[in-house]
């Protein structure tokens, strides 16, 4: 992603309140766009059934299987993100470009292959209407894809088209949507998927034109990144716990006293899911300060410490670099979490006063606050994870991500029978942090040893087995 932040950096370099302005709408729209538009489409739609009166069982399901698809599409695609970035990220390295395009098509068929068969066999089991598990069936395979190319479009130079890309894909599921309630006195479930369907399918489209009029040339390899799997083994766990992390307490949850079951066939919680979706809302701001300023900012530093030790520069230079380094991280970090945690406190003072109005309890809005404290520990966390893969201490951040997830699903599993969910977020939220903090400190305190004496002075060769 720092091909992102420093593209974005520049706008931030032209002067006035309208570029600004330019600058962070940009940053939001291609860090969390996607993520964020498919909230909105899924948030719009339901407004609208709401206002013509539509039938509860139809808004339920509409509600239910959207859920279902934003979070399963983002599980099964969330173990690659890592591992496909850092393949990008050396292939543009190396000037190979001809094996980004092939990969992504390997990536695309490897996910919609494991997701489409999950999704088959959960609605084979299903007494839905066959119209109804086909276009969500669609939706879900459409957002796999969605998912795998935001992990490609970093690499692009012409963020407009992006921006553009995903305002009128949202703009035309919307049309779409107001078109069947309004005008065609449309409000069945299948009507709104399929509405979603074509937006989402634009996207896709369009995302696949881009990145194929930029990266030009396919050799074909389309499961050369497969290599990176042996290779990095331990990005693919970090990916993969880090996306289970953020859904895996709900499925906790999704079996307790608050179960409802939809049409025989999903499995939710209103009464706890509700409340996570306004306040994982929260951390989307850390998402783009991470973008424009950590990778930006830290990363200068922290290229010109690794570039002053690969051309020989004398001993006082490195070290100099090395302290700006660590002054810049410092400040960055820090800036992250003062603009998260009013963030926080932004939200839960709009959340008291909003949230009764959308019909919330008091035991939803006591989860709310839980909740938004919990993101504001977890999305701190994840920016050292982040910072802890630049140094290449995978192991650090692997296990960071492992305590957070694993924490988080026992910690619900225990207060599920005492009734106070959202402190088990909380609570390893912080836990995960600490961890966190104390591996990248314990790392940057020998930082020496790792950049000089970690690394085999004599090339251990491979013995192959017969």
């Amino acid at each position: 992603m720092a091909g992102i932040g420093f593209q974005l950096k520049k706008m931030f370099n032209e002067r006035g309140l309208l570029a600004n302005v330019r600058a962070y709408s940009y940053s939001a729209i291609v860090t969390v766009g996607p993520l964020a538009l498919c909230i909105l489409l899924m948030t719009v739609a339901q407004q609208l059934l709401i206002s013509v009166n539509t039938p509860y069982a139809e808004r339920e399901l509409f509600l239910a299987a959207t859920q279902y698809a934003l979070i399963f599409s983002q599980i099964i695609t969330g173990g690659f993100n890592l591992i496909v970035s850092r393949y990008i990220a050396d292939q543009l390295f190396l000037e190979k470009y001809e094996n980004i395009l092939a990969s992504m098509f390997g990536v695309i068929a490897i996910c919609v292959f494991l997701g489409g068969m999950s999704a088959f066999v959960f609605f084979s089991f299903s007494p839905l209407d066959i119209t109804f598990k086909i276009v969500s069936y669609i939706l879900f395979v459409e957002l796999i894809i969605v998912w795998i190319q935001c992990m490609y479009v970093s690499a692009l130079k012409d963020y407009m088209k992006i921006v553009k890309s995903f305002l009128i894909g949202v703009i035309i599921s919307g049309l779409a949507v107001y078109i069947c309630i309004k005008f065609l006195h449309i409000y069945s479930a299948t009507a709104m998927m399929i509405c979603l369907d074509i937006g989402f399918f634009f996207m896709l489209i369009k995302f696949t034109q881009y990145i194929r009029d930029f990266f030009k040339v396919n050799n074909f390899k389309y499961f050369l990144f497969l290599s990176y799997m042996k290779k990095y083994p331990l990005l693919f766990i970090c990916g993969f716990c880090y996306t289970l992390g953020l859904y895996g307490h709900n499925f906790i949850v999704w079996q307790g006293k608050h179960q409802h079951i939809v049409e025989d066939t999903f499995v939710i919680a209103p009464f706890y899911d509700v409340p996570v979706f306004f306040a994982y809302l929260s951390v989307l701001p850390a998402m783009v300060l991470f973008v424009v300023s950590v990778e930006t900012n830290f990363y200068t530093a922290y290229k010109t410490y690794y570039n002053r030790i690969l051309n020989s520069f004398p001993l006082k230079d490195i070290l100099s670099a090395k302290r700006d380094m660590f002054k810049v991280l410092s400040l960055e970090l820090s800036f992250i979490a003062e603009i998260q945690l009013f963030v926080a406190i932004c939200s839960i003072a709009l959340g008291l006063k909003f949230l009764p109005l959308l019909g919330l309890t008091y035991d939803q809005i006591q989860l709310f606050i839980f909740f938004v404290l919990g993101f504001l520990f977890f999305i701190i966390m994840y920016t050292v994870v982040l910072l802890l893969l630049y140094y290449d201490d995978q192991k650090g951040a692997s296990w960071t991500t492992i305590i957070y997830t694993v924490g988080s699903m026992l910690l619900t599993f225990i207060f599920l029978n005492i009734g106070n969910y959202g402190f088990s977020i909380f609570i390893t939220a912080f836990i995960g942090l600490s961890f966190a903090l104390w591996k990248l400190s314990k790392y940057l305190n020998r930082i020496d040893y790792y950049t000089f004496c970690s690394q085999p002075l004599i090339p251990k060769k491979k013995i192959k087995q017969f």
